[in-house]
Order: structure tokens, then sequence, then C-alpha cells
């Protein structure tokens, strides 16, 4: 017999679900640990012992136990006999705006030394996707496709597909492409002033999972991104995949006043 979302049933369902209160104190710890980690709170890579992290955190050791137990499933730490609580997987914040003319993308995202395997170069006309994408572009017209694996100390880090607009296309060249992207942009005289990024969570494909050499099914970031020039239109729109261990830093977001805007008196 079927029983709705209010019956008993659906409520014996949800209990079963829902998380106690010391399983979501573990997330919460989880979460923090997480964050120290990243931040490189602990520099040798040995986290403190679990007398101390109880006494931080003031959590009782079961929930500390579980706090780390979930850090060691999603493959951060490990335990290990007569050595205690290490971490094993290194996480990279990177800046999601554009580094300063001049200044080397090795700099800008401090993952090591950056280098591009290109995949692909080639003229396409325009799907309707992109040409909706690149200011002024039309559906047909040409744009340069160009598709690389992003390499910090020859471990791929993520694979990109850019689409750049024609007029400014024209004037790169593909032996340029030696560093990073955005140097092989001002090579070819491309003004990047601004971009926006979208990130959205996904899982590698097996052909993704070869190029980062990560197992397919890997959580990983989609990202998209659009280059902007000095006259604030997009000349180059890009979609990426990243391994799950760069974190994207967007800055700093203003909030938009819209009651301000609202307010605004119409001219006498």
């Amino acid at each position: 017999m079927a029983i709705g979302p209010g019956g008993e049933m659906g409520r014996a369902e949800g209990r079963g679900v829902a998380p106690t209160a010391s399983h979501l104190a573990a997330r919460r710890v989880r979460d923090l640990l997480r964050a120290a980690l990243r931040a490189g709170e602990f520099g040798s890579g040995r986290l403190p012992a679990e007398a101390e992290l109880m006494v931080q955190y003031r959590v009782p050791r079961d929930v500390l136990r579980e706090a780390l137990d979930l850090l060691r499933r999603d493959g951060l730490i490990e335990r290990r006999r007569g050595l205690g609580t290490l971490a094993v997987h290194a996480d990279h914040v990177v800046p999601g705006a554009l580094p300063p003319r001049g200044r080397a993308l090795d700099e800008h995202l401090a993952v090591g030394r950056i280098t591009p395997r290109l995949l692909h170069w080639t003229w396409i006309p325009a799907p309707r996707v992109i040409a909706d994408q690149l200011d002024g572009a039309a559906v047909g017209d040409d744009c340069l496709c160009v598709e690389y694996v992003l390499l910090a100390e020859q471990r791929p880090m993520a694979v990109f597909t850019n689409y750049i607009r024609a007029p400014e296309a024209a004037g790169i060249d593909r032996s340029g492409f030696r560093r990073d992207f955005y140097a092989l942009l001002h090579s070819g005289g491309i003004d990047t002033v601004s971009c926006d990024v979208g990130v959205q969570a996904g899982r590698a494909d097996d052909h993704t999972a070869a190029l980062l050499r990560v197992p397919p099914g890997e959580p990983v970031l989609l990202v998209q991104q659009r280059i902007r020039d000095h006259a604030d239109q997009v000349v180059d729109y890009a979609l990426g995949t990243c391994r799950n261990e760069l974190l994207i830093d967007i800055g700093r977001i203003p909030r938009i006043d819209l009651i301000g805007t609202h307010r605004r008196k119409d001219p006498a």
C-alpha cells in the first residue's frame, strides 16, 4: 500500500536519513579541518594529536574520530601507526581573477611551473552556443578553437577549450603558446581586462580522466569563463575541467543595491 509523503512511512524514512547532532558536529569539524589543511595550518603535514584537537574544537573523542574518518574517506589524510594523522592530499587555492599584465601565471597561481600541452588548434565556424557568448559574433563566423592541458610541474591540473573571437585571434601565433594562455592572448595584442567565472561540480568522464590522470568518475570542477577586453567585450569563451584539489577563489563580490536603484529619480 502506498503512503504519501506525510504518512508514517515517509516520516520513518526521514528519520533514517536525517543526521544526528553528533554527525552534524563531526561534519562541521571535518569542514574546519579541511579549511585548516588548505590554509597550511599544519606546516609539517602532520595533524596534532587527538587530545589536542578535541580541546581545540571542543568535541568529544567519538565526534573527532568521525570527522577524521570523513577526511580519510575524502582522501585528504592517512592515519599511520607510530606517525599519527598525516595530510596526503594537497589542496591549492587559485584566484579566479585574471593575472595582472606582466605577471606570470606561475606566480599568480602559485602551484609550480606552468606549461601547456596543446591538444587542438583550429579555426571553426562558431556554433550558436559560442556565438551567443562572444560579443559581436554571429552563427557561422570564424573563431579560433584552442584546447590544452594545463600542467603544473608537469602534473596535469586542468583541461580547457577556448573559443577566441576572430578579430583578436587573427593576431595570435601558435608558436607563442609556450607558457600560459593569458600570455598567448597578450602576445597577440589582446587587452584582457576582466573575466567572469562559473563553477559547477561534476565527475570526470573516461577521456578527461585520462588527460588529468585521475580515475574515471573522480569529482572535478566544471568551469566556464568569459574574458573581456577594455571595451567590456567578451573576446574569449572557455570551458574547462579542473582537478578537485583546486579551489577557485572568485574574490570579493559586491552586493547589488536594488533598493537604491529603484529609488533613483527620473530626470526632470
